[in-house]
């Protein structure tokens, strides 16, 4: 961990830092050798320290003088100040391990070949596990490459390389180009016998990679297309040409994240290579994943945070210009609907748990720099930034990124400098409006009510609250939307309103025709729940699959969503309304989005008496509406929705027989990843034929999701020894990657083996506490996430994590993993007693 007065201070002292690094890299070998040399020139007095986690020091020099035995504790080495001067030299000759758990230099063996391929990933305080030197944003340097890697690799880094040569043992050597100034949390390295596919767009050398056993599921054409379009608006938007040569986007196995944006090496999760044939869908987040990750390039990389207190700024911003630049510059023109139902609601759910906090703060450690890779650095920020525009203008947000690129290329940043440079653009002045978005936590919730006269509006007005914790009422511009049945369709009058305070009159709507529903978030401008009033509710109950305008559909069931959450719609309500009015959805981003609602409504918001019968309620509406949507994706998501909703023995063996072609939906293709989820239940449900099953399945798909997708249904099994011998695994040497440990312990609890579970209940938060103090972060969340019992919601298991949360200490991570953990179990059981004793037309 390194604290922001740590870097502070560092950051004074350093100036000027350059790497030279040589690294040797031998197949299958579990070390790789390492010889960094450092200059860099200090001012001040004192020792000076370098982060550095490796296995093993041979050799340190400072300025020419051998340090026999140097203080290192085994993640900083310390340079004692009779060896420094005004300019230095440090060299350090090391051997290191590769990395298992996706973080530092990470080592994969590909089980279908036995291929091995290495990459690196650093944010935020990682990049010290490859070679040493400060690891913080505001100390830039360049790096001057040199790699000894076997014979069949493609390496892959931030420069092209400047030569290739033979090498020692019939390896070769890798001799790169020297980088432009960047952060070190940036540098990129990743080796391999990749698969690589080329191209050029203008003066800028393009490149793909993936293992050679996904090369055959590569498309290459779209992800070309959308890079070419996303370099032309980025350079165009920001008036800076693409600024580090070429660009090579990379996808590596077992990454912990989405994408990262190494310096011209961005590397991307696999999952984005789809091995099934893909919907619209996702096509269209891959797309968002590639220019989030490209605009990082210009804000991030050309311009960098001066530390992690900005991380939200350098997250939002790269979500909004990739959503802005897919609208405007590719073929994938429902980017804001997957903004207002994913992005948005991310951001709601992050800023309604007791963790929430203002979007901007102070990030005193690397640590809690980890906790903010959250919905409200990403969602939230975006949202704000997106209203932001809005408020100023598209134009003046342009000219002030020019003004801030053209001031801080090559350099670091902060929020307040970002900040001017909108305003100088804008000339708008954002004091206030920083105030009130950065500052403050938590989300306001909008309500229109209004009073009709003789079938007109005889009045309207928007009521603002906020939760009684964070107070905080915001100014919101909005547009309200009165909607209105006519002959020739729903008609919607849009009315610009803005609030401040707890009431705002809208005295134009005075007059007006009697809507039959208000909606005083219309065209998603505003970031804030909405609660429908209850003539507009018990409209909407009735009629939502009338209301032909795409996003306001979409608005109207994430308000009932937000609804059921907050205990003002019933989730048995809720699940009965999907199942009359989703079979009719035609649009396949608002299906996805409701479908998964209401799996998710089941699982979590459902009394357990009524969760058996509501289950077989969804699957069989799920069932008919698989058989009567069209193909293509309507069709895929409902097989999907099939699959999810499938929760008694009876409904998995309806499953088994669709993957097995006994029932027959004209055109459905039951993918792999389908086979393995039906798999994986079939063996949980300890179904006949369902270890034969899986190991059919196992032959079809030997690659690496195979193998952790049977990790996952072999835990399944309901049998005592299994679970106990997983469980000793999990605490013990796992399953040989943080990936495939994480794999089998997404196959532990099911909400029917309750009883067979009920020793896990006590073991699991009696190991929380070691695990978190023990392992590393990545594991540690993927332990909680996978192995507690959320599967009962019930008070005793609620009141065993505050248990838990009491030994929780100061231990920033725990206490906040257990707190939401807390947070969401109460409001399922709130949920579920809501729906419980639910009456009446929410009831």
């Amino acid at each position: 961990m390194l604290t922001r007065q740590e870097a502070e201070a560092r950051a004074a002292r350093v100036r000027a830092c350059d790497y030279v690094l040589e690294l040797d890299l031998a197949a299958g070998a579990p070390t790789y050798r390492g010889d960094a040399t450092l200059r860099f020139d200090l001012a001040g007095e004192g020792d000076l320290f370098l982060d550095f986690r490796g296995r093993r020091i041979e050799r340190l020099e400072v300025n020419g003088r051998l340090l026999d035995s140097p203080t290192w504790n085994g993640y900083r080495l310390w340079l004692p100040a009779d060896a420094l001067a005004a300019s230095n030299t440090v060299r350090v000759v090391y051997e290191n391990d590769y990395d298992h758990e996706g973080d530092g230099f990470h080592q994969f063996v590909d089980p279908e070949d036995g291929e091995e391929y290495l990459y690196t990933n650093f944010e935020p305080y990682e990049s010290h596990r490859l070679f040493p030197q400060f690891d913080q944003p505001d100390i830039k340097g360049t790096y001057r490459l040199t790699v000894t890697a076997p014979a069949g690799w493609e390496l892959i880094h931030n420069t092209a390389p400047a030569s290739v040569e033979p090498g020692p043992d019939g390896r070769r050597r890798w001799a790169f180009q020297p980088t432009k100034r960047f952060s070190t949390y940036l540098f990129a390295l990743v080796a391999g016998p990749y698969h690589v596919v080329r191209d050029r767009h203008g003066d800028t050398d393009l490149g793909l990679f993936c293992r050679k056993s996904l090369a055959r599921y590569l498309d290459a054409d779209e992800i070309f297309e959308v890079s070419k379009q996303g370099l032309d608006f980025y350079a165009d938007f920001f008036g800076v040409a693409y600024p580090f040569g070429k660009y090579d986007q990379v996808f590596v196995p077992e990454f912990n994240s989405g994408a990262m944006e190494n310096v011209a090496c961005v590397t991307h999760n696999e999952y984005m290579v789809f091995r099934d044939p893909p919907t619209t869908n996702q096509r269209r987040s891959r797309a968002e994943v590639v220019l989030h990750e490209m605009a990082h390039m210009w804000f991030g990389n050309l311009v960098t945070m001066r530390w992690w207190n900005d991380l939200w700024l350098n997250e939002s911003f790269a979500t909004y210009m990739s959503y802005l630049c897919m609208d405007q510059a590719t073929k994938f023109d429902s980017g804001w609907l997957d903004f207002a139902s994913s992005i948005k609601n991310w951001a709601y759910r992050q800023d309604q748990l007791v963790t929430t906090h203002p979007i901007a703060g102070i990030v005193e450690d690397t640590d809690q720099t980890f906790l903010n890779f959250d919905g409200i650095t990403y969602g939230k920020g975006a949202s704000v930034l997106k209203q932001l525009v809005a408020a100023v203008g598209l134009e003046g947000f342009r000219e002030g990124m020019r003004e801030y690129f053209r001031r801080y290329a090559y350099g670091n940043a902060t929020l307040a400098d970002f900040l001017a440079a909108v305003e100088h653009g804008s000339g708008t002045s954002l004091a206030e409006w920083a105030r009130f978005w950065l500052e403050t936590p938590s989300l306001n919730t909008i309500a229109a009510r209004w009073t009709v006269e003789a079938d007109r509006v005889a009045s309207l007005a928007l009521e603002q609250s906020a939760p009684p914790e964070y107070p905080y009422l915001r100014p919101h511009r909005l547009d309200v939307g009165l909607a209105r049945e006519e002959e020739a369709g729903l008609r919607v009058t849009v009315l610009p309103a803005s609030i401040a305070g707890p009431r705002a009159e809208l005295p134009e709507a005075v007059g007006l025709p009697r809507p039959d529903f208000v909606f005083p978030n219309y065209g998603d401008h505003g970031y804030c729940k909405v609660a429908l009033d209850p003539v507009s509710l018990e409209y909407v109950l009735a009629n939502i699959d009338r209301v032909d305008d795409t996003l306001l559909r979409l608005q109207l069931w994430a308000s009932l969503w937000n609804m059921v959450r907050d205990q003002q719609l019933s989730s048995l309500r809720y699940l009965a309304l999907v199942r009359e009015k989703a079979p009719g959805e035609h649009h396949p981003e608002l299906l996805e989005a409701i479908t998964s609602n209401a799996l998710l409504a089941l699982g979590r918001y459902v009394p357990d008496e009524a969760f058996e019968p509501e289950a077989r309620r969804f699957f069989d509406a799920a069932l008919a509406a698989l058989r009567q949507a069209p193909q293509g994706d309507l069709q895929k998501l409902w097989a999907r929705t099939v699959i999810g909703a499938a929760a008694a023995p009876g409904d998995v063996e309806t499953l088994c027989r669709l993957a097995d072609g006994e029932i027959d939906v004209p055109g459905l293709v039951i993918d792999q990843e389908m086979r393995w989820a039906i798999a994986a239940k079939a063996v949980a449900h300890g179904l006949p034929g369902a270890a034969e099953r899986l190991a059919a399945e196992a032959a079809r798909d030997p690659s690496d999701r195979g193998v952790r997708a049977r990790l996952r249904a072999e835990t399944s099994a309901p049998d005592p020894a299994v679970k106990e011998a997983a469980w000793a695994r999990f605490l013990g040497e796992g399953y040989g990657s943080l990936y495939l440990t994480a794999a089998a312990m997404s196959g532990f609890n099911w909400h029917h083996q309750r009883d067979l579970l009920e020793p896990y209940v006590e073991r699991f938060f009696d190991a929380v506490p070691a695990i978190f103090a023990e392992r590393d972060k990545e594991f540690a969340t993927d332990f909680f996430r996978n192995l507690a019992p959320a599967y009962r919601v019930e008070k005793p298991v609620i009141d065993r994590a505050r248990r838990l949360l009491e030994r929780a200490g100061d231990h920033v991570l725990l206490r906040r993993t257990v707190l939401e953990f807390i947070d969401d179990m109460e409001r399922a059981l709130r949920c579920r007693e809501f729906a419980r004793a639910g009456t009446g037309p929410a009831g």
